[in-house]
Formats: structure tokens, sequence, C-alpha cells
């Protein structure tokens, strides 16, 4: 019985040895499986966490369940949580990054388990309060369900990214958001200095870690592309988390809450900005889809989660051809099997094969640079615009920050409003007749040229005086565009003549590059138009000013000073002839250096010329980089230059090109 009995055990415990086996080989081989089904992030956002259905944490409130150990692990990877958390700041001039971070290292263990099925929405609450995380390191800085969901507000985070080249406009961004009253909002940092330069701000941010130049990506250089390749991976990740996402390029400046305007459709899994350059909505409802038809315009676009399927299919396009434009890949897909005439009473059509119900933003209030600068649409149609965006405009990223900066969009440090050296500025002289007849491209020309001659007189005088000149308002007969046209880009509604933006007639950006003074002369610093218009210039500053009114002739003992001879010190309005060369302004306003603002009576015949021949040719070299081209009168080249000395007999031009006889409107090269 003995034996009886050790057989049974033995048998017993053959069977425990092979059931315990049974149970780790089952138990790994599911661990494996599940595991090779955790996503990869795209452009090493590092690893996406998505809990299981239901386990969706609102960071607004407790939840009644206490969390897991694992979830716990997870919620602190993402940020820590002081005490207090810090109140949100955003300073106005960005601190240098306090190290390099390194990458984020590889993970030791599986990551925790995700579900097949998609996440369901995290519950709807208001937007949680800044929380700093642990470190400046991209591995604190990971973008996670639990750190979207305490920044979206009813589910929906406002989203932008950049690389810390755009740090300024990053800020921008942010201080026109928050004036709006926005707090659900977030921005990539596409590098290492940007996150850290974010993180001090106090600006709710995720590393990107996009692995892409630091610098200007250049519209439409290999760059910009990829650039475009991040932003959509982007979309589809937080539609794939279940968020909506409010999509917004970093160059656009908002002005109204959008949210409470959008929630009136939701109906729409899309809306998006668009292209187009007339208004065909009524009200303020949205663009009739039958009529405003131009391309889809990507900077500004909601996607709700329920638009997931057309963002993965948008990345895998992109994925295939790395040749196609982000914004044409999107135009294509949303058109599919698209029923423009078959919309509701709102103009929500359906679109993406009848998938997707989609709508296009009114392009008076979601403006671009168009509709906004140049045909002032909201003015027309008598609603206040929900955002500007700096689109067709011509001179890069300087011209997109002078465009906003004229728009007074814009905040600069307080010395931008004080200059040293002071400020200069005119009456600009624009004879009604030259308006009349700037119909054509001729009469469009003669219109800039008389501005441009008193441009001309005003920068001679401001880089004498060492003074920063505030732009007069430039006015425009015919539009500027890409293509052929007759004064007006086909399909828009632009009146014609119009206040022109600088960089219709300037190239923007050599205006701000520095240049040798030995063979340009000393910099030219400038404001736009609107300077003193801006609350932020110190009354000081407006307080301090010296009229100067330019008379034809001295006779009479109309001038408070002999010809060349200084204005006396205590007089705040000088009388001077016109005609003034660069030394005569110099001595006439040498008492008056510690004014803030001298105005000119007109700049019409005001500069006599330099004293100095070398001043001259050096003035004349910068001169050449300075104007822009206006474009088309008709193709292969249609496009004329602007010439700022087309009124000296002779000279060459900026192309070498020798005038000897009246210059006239000529295309090319």
């Amino acid at each position: 019985q003995r034996a009886v009995e050790l057989g049974e055990m033995k048998c017993t415990g053959r069977r425990l040895v092979a059931y315990t086996v049974c149970v780790i080989f089952v138990s790994y081989g599911a661990a494996y499986l599940i595991h090779a089904q955790t996503p990869t992030m795209p452009f090493g956002l590092g690893e996406v966490v998505l809990p299981l259905v239901g386990t969706i944490i609102n960071q607004a409130s407790k939840s009644e369940a206490p969390a897991s150990t694992e979830e716990k692990q997870v919620t602190q990877q993402a940020w820590s949580t002081p005490s207090t958390p810090p109140k949100p700041s955003l300073s106005s001039q960005g601190q240098p990054p306090k190290s390099e971070a390194s990458p984020p290292p590889a993970p030791s263990s599986p990551p925790p388990a995700i579900n097949d099925t998609a996440p369901e929405a995290p519950a709807k609450h208001a937007a949680g309060k800044y929380v700093k995380p642990k470190s400046d390191k991209p591995e604190d800085n990971q973008l996670t369900v639990e750190l979207v969901g305490h920044y979206a507000e009813d589910n929906v985070v406002m989203v932008t990214w950049a690389n810390n080249h755009y740090h300024d406009f990053v800020e921008n961004w942010v201080r026109n958001v928050r004036k709006c009253g926005i707090a659900n909002f977030m921005v990539g940092a596409m590098d290492n200095e940007l996150l850290t330069q974010l993180n001090d701000d106090e600006v709710p941010t995720f590393a990107m870690q996009s692995g892409m130049i630091t610098t200007d990506f250049g519209w439409g250089t290999a760059n910009f592309h990829k650039m475009g390749r991040k932003k959509i991976e982007l979309i589809s990740l937080f539609t794939e988390m279940g968020f909506d996402i409010l999509v917004s390029d970093v160059d656009t400046a908002w002005l109204q809450n959008p949210l409470p305007y959008m929630a009136r459709f939701p109906q729409a899994d899309v809306l998006t900005s668009s292209d187009h350059l007339s208004s065909t909505a009524v009200g303020d409802g949205l663009e009739n889809p039958s009529k405003a038809q131009s391309a889809a315009n990507i900077g500004i676009m909601l996607l709700r989660h329920t638009a997931k399927e057309l963002a993965k299919e948008w990345v895998d396009r992109l994925e295939k051809d790395d040749k196609i434009w982000d914004q044409n890949a999107f135009n294509d897909l949303f058109r599919l099997g698209a029923g423009f005439n078959q919309k509701d009473e709102a103009n929500v059509f359906s679109g993406y094969r009848g998938k997707l119900k989609i709508g296009i933003l009114p392009v008076s209030t979601f403006a671009s640079g168009h509709t906004y600068f140049v045909q002032r649409m909201f003015e027309k149609v008598k609603q206040e615009p929900y955002v500007i965006h700096a689109t067709f405009q011509f001179s890069g990223t300087e011209g997109k920050r002078h465009r906003l900066r004229e728009a007074l969009v814009w905040s600069d440090p307080p010395e931008y409003y004080d200059p040293a050296g002071g400020l200069l500025t005119f009456v600009t002289d624009v004879p009604e007749e030259l308006l009349k007849n700037s119909g054509s491209v001729e009469g469009h020309f003669a219109l800039l040229n008389h501005q441009l001659l008193q441009v001309r007189a005003a920068l001679a005088f401001a880089q004498k005086l060492g003074r920063t000149l505030v732009m007069p308002k430039l006015y425009c007969g015919f539009d500027r565009w890409w293509a052929p046209h007759s004064g007006r880009i086909p399909g828009s509604d632009t009146e014609l003549p119009y206040l022109c933006p600088m960089d219709h007639v300037f190239e923007v950006e050599s205006w701000v590059r520095d240049e040798p003074e030995a063979e340009f002369g000393p910099g030219i610093d400038f404001r736009e138009y609107s300077f003193f218009d801006n609350p932020a210039v110190p009354e000081a500053v407006n307080a301090s000013t010296v009229e100067v009114e330019l008379v034809e002739s001295c006779d009479g003992e109309k001038c408070t000073q002999n010809i060349g001879g200084g204005a006396p010190k205590e007089t705040s309005k000088v009388v001077a002839n016109t005609k003034l060369t660069d030394v005569d302004v110099e001595n006439l306003l040498r008492e008056h250096k510690d004014a803030k603002v001298v105005r000119f009576s007109t700049m019409v015949g005001a500069f006599g010329g330099f004293v100095d021949d070398k001043d001259m040719t050096k003035f004349s070299k910068r001169l050449k980089k300075y104007a822009a081209i206006w474009c088309c009168k008709n193709a292969h080249p249609g496009h004329i230059w602007y010439d700022m000395e087309f009124d000296v007999i002779p000279h060459t031009d900026r192309h070498n090109r020798f005038w000897d006889k009246p210059w006239t409107p000529t295309t090319g090269p």
C-alpha cells in the first residue's frame, strides 16, 4: 500500500509540473501576442499608451476606483503633479535652452497591453491647469492619452507645432490663444531646444523629436513637405486616441474662441478652412459647398475623432508618395464621392466616399492672408474674424511676421516700440488722379512709382539720422498673384485700388537682412504702417514729437532757420525747404536728436541727394535689393520688377539692365 501511495504522489507531482509548464507557456504566448500589437508612435513620440475601454481617467476629478500601479506609473511618466500647480505664463523673450536633451532610452520591458477596440472618448470636462513635467528630457514629455485628456475640453484639443526657429511665432500664437480664453491647447515641440523653451514658458507641450532641421522650413522645400507629413501623423494620432483635434498652423493669430461656433455643427466630422476668395456664406454660416469649391486649406481645420479613418488613409497616401503635398492629398480624399449639392440646411455635405460629413468654414472670418489683408472681407460682411492665417504672401517668414504686425496681432518686446535713435515718419501723398487711373498695368506702376519716390527719400533721411522708418500705407491698382490676371485674382471679390501689404511691393526679407556697411552703407530699421495705432507704443514716445514742415522756398522768412542751418532746440515745429541733402537734414535736426519721433509733412521732392558720391553708390546698392515684383501680365515671363531708381537717367537696375531713356514697365528677367 505504501508503494501505491508513493506511486499516486509521483503521478500527482507530474501533473502539477505539467500544469505549471502549460500555464507558463500560455501566459508567455498571450503576452507576446498582445505586446506585438503595441502601436509604433510616429516621428519618435515614444510609446502611445491607450487604456482599455472604460479605463480612461478623467483628470479633472478623481475616479471612485483607485488607480492601478501601472496606471499611476503611466501618469507619472507623462507629467508629475506638484502640490500647487504654477500659474500659466508666457515670457516675452525666449530663454536659452538649459541643456542638450538626450533621446529617450529604449524600453526595458514591453509597454502595457492595449485593446483592439478603439478607446471610448474621454468624459467631457474643462481643460486642466498647466502641470509641469518632471524634466525637459523628451522621455518626460511624451504624448499620452492621459496628458491630452488633461488639457482637452469637451474632448477637443487645439494643437500647433513648430521647431525652435519659430519660437517667436509660438509665443505669439499662445499669447493670442490665451487672450481668447482658450485653455485646451497644446504645442508640439519638433526639437529639444523648443521643448525646453516651452517648459520654461509653462506652455502645455509634448516632444515630437522629429529629427528635422531647426531652421526655417522654407515653403515648398523638401523640409517643408517633411514637416507637413509630421503634421498629418499627429492628426491621425489624436483622432486614433479618440480626441477631436482643432489643427492650427503656427502662422495664425486667433482673435476669438472658435469652439462655440464649431459646436453649432455637431453633425460635421470635418470643418476646414478654404482658399476660396469670395464669400458664399449667408450671415455667419458655413460656405456653400456647391459654389466654394476652391482648395481646402489644412492650416485651420477641426477633425473629430469620427474622421480617424480619413486621417489614417491620409497618412498612408503620404507614406506611399513622398512627392505629394499633404494639402493636395487631403483635398483628393475628402472630394471622393463628395455630394457638394447634397447638403443640409447648414451647408454640411457628405464626402470621403459618403462616409463623412464636411463643412467649409466661412472665408471672411476664418480668414486667409488674402481675404483679410487684401479684401478686408470681414468689414464687408460686418463679422468679427475668428482667426487670421498669414497665407497669400510673398516674403517668406519675415513677410508673415510683418503681416501680423500690420494687423496689430503680433507682440514684440518693449524696445521694439521705443527704438534707439528714435523714429521717422511722414505724411504720404497719394493723388486721387493716380488712384482713378490705376486700372491698367501702366496706371498701377504710375501709382506705385509715385509712392516709391517718397519711400526712397524717407529711407535716405532715416539712414542719415540713424532713425527707424515707419512705413506709410501703400496703395496698389492691381493685385499680386502667381499667374497672369487682369487686376483681380480670378474668382476674388477684391475692390480696386486697395491698401496693399508691404510684401506686395517690397522684399521684406531683404529689408531685415544684415548687409556689410562698407558696401551698402548703414542699415535702416523700419516699422509697419500701423505702428502708431499699437497700444504698446509708450505715451512718452508719442509725446516726444518734432514736426518738420517742408516748403518749396524759404522766401519771406518762412523757415525757422537759415538754409543749411540747425533748427532751434526749443521749437517743436520746424519749417525748412525741400530738396534737402543728407548733410542738410543732419544739420537741420542736430539739436533734436533726443526727440523720439520726427514727422515730416511730405516726402515729395524732399531729398536733394547725397553730398558724397560714395554714400550715394552704397545707398543705391541697398535700394536695388529692396523692391519686389508685380505678377503677372502674361506668362513666361510675365512679372515686372519695381525699380526704386526708375526716374534716374541713366541707371542700371538690379539685373544689370542699362536704362538710358525713361523707364517703362518691362517683363522679366
